[in-house]
């Protein structure tokens, strides 16, 4: 606002200079200069809160819908996509503030946007520590617990997978988080590097107390890595958007 003010006085004064000068275009043309100036400078000082608080607000609207229609939707494209198109929802995984660096980031190559051996879904740095995130998806379809044995369901193969997976980024991360950020503009620790898997959907897996008991127990029993649900990730988003009252179409009466 003080910048623009400041043009704007500039341009007041040049305008004062043109009249002085008998010079009627250049006087108008600074006139005109000098007002959008000062339009600027009410816009940064009074609506240009309002306005980014209403466009973030459609954000959360819209990707809240997107998971209504999409519950179903067993493309791990897609999932990726939206991800990368709305990034402060998975920033809603950790307590901490999470800053965005790189999807598909490469972290046993030679740098985090190049190509290498192996790819990481999503890398995310806390925003105080920079300590780094790895993210790794599947989709809310992707099967949450196997067969039942002894009267417990473990884990499923894809759910097991996954967290070894993103285990393995760990251990990378760990060891190379000097050579992928050599010659970037990423800012990245790797101390004691966070890990998250988004899989399933609780809600239409963990349908008995016996499925979500043998689902939390896995779930707690990792210590280095956080396993969330697809309904889970987004009724956070759902909380957010109540801070701020927002609401959003019910997809059975848009039909």
């Amino acid at each position: 606002a003080e910048w623009w003010a400041m043009i704007g006085g500039m341009f007041a004064r040049w305008s004062k200079d043109a009249i002085a000068s008998d010079d009627t275009l250049e006087a108008v043309w600074a006139a005109v200069g000098a007002e959008r100036a000062r339009a600027m400078t009410v816009f940064k000082e009074a609506l240009q809160p309002v306005v980014w608080m209403g466009h973030s607000a459609k954000r959360i609207v819209d990707v809240l819908s997107i998971w209504d229609q999409n519950k179903s939707n067993g493309d791990e494209g897609f999932w990726q996509h939206t991800f990368k198109e709305s990034p402060y929802v998975l920033s809603q995984l950790f307590a901490s503030p999470m800053v965005f660096v790189q999807d598909n980031a490469s972290i046993a190559g030679m740098n985090v946007d190049r190509t290498g051996s192996k790819f990481v879904d999503y890398l995310f740095a806390m925003e105080s520590s920079r300590e780094g995130i790895a993210i790794e998806i599947k989709t809310p379809t992707t099967p949450l617990l196997g067969r039942k044995y002894r009267g417990v369901h473990p884990p499923s193969k894809e759910l097991g997978g996954a967290v070894v997976q993103v285990l393995d980024y760990r251990r990378e991360l760990i060891r190379k988080v000097k050579d992928i950020t050599e010659n970037t503009d990423f800012d990245i620790e790797s101390f004691d590097p966070k890990c998250a898997v988004i899989i399933g959907n609780g809600d239409e897996q963990l349908t008995d107390p016996a499925r979500r008991r043998s689902f939390e127990l896995f779930q707690a029993s990792q210590k280095d890595v956080e396993i969330v649900t697809y309904d889970n990730l987004f009724r956070k988003i759902e909380v957010l958007a109540s801070l701020f009252n927002l609401v959003r179409t019910d997809p059975e009466q848009s039909k």
